[in-house]
């Protein structure tokens, strides 16, 4: 068996995209490799999988090719308790200038789906139970 333990993006403007994935529901504790100092990277503490937001000089650190953000990659996936949070959620994104990429809609598998974009570019699913 293998397990998904976390997730890490990179990302150009930390606090932007914390503020982001804050807006979805995520709560974070700042990481830094020193131990103490401003944050470098975000963890999250709320998700079943971990989520973790590091700066371009963080992943620098743990990563000697220097990786940068890439939009477009894979597709982060976020449960919304209710249809109406996901609506909500999506035009209070779209009125923020946030890319919507798929407007909120009723998918044959039983949830309704939207898909944004983060500051970054990450293709982020909102799915909620319909």
């Amino acid at each position: 068996m293998v397990t998904v333990v976390q997730l890490n993006l990179v990302v150009a403007d930390l606090e932007r995209s914390r503020g982001f994935y804050e807006r979805l529901g995520f709560a974070f504790r700042g990481r830094n490799r020193a131990g103490e100092g401003p944050a470098e990277a975000w963890v999250s503490v709320n998700a079943g999988l971990t989520l973790v937001l590091h700066s371009t000089g963080f992943a620098a650190w743990w990563d000697e090719t220097a990786p940068q953000p890439s939009a477009g990659g894979p597709q982060v996936d976020v449960e919304l308790r209710t249809h109406e949070r996901l609506d909500g959620l999506v035009a209070d994104l779209d009125r923020a200038g946030v890319v919507v990429v798929k407007p909120p809609t009723d998918m044959p598998w039983g949830q309704r789906f939207a898909i944004v974009r983060d500051p970054d570019g990450h293709r982020v699913g909102l799915k909620a139970p319909l």
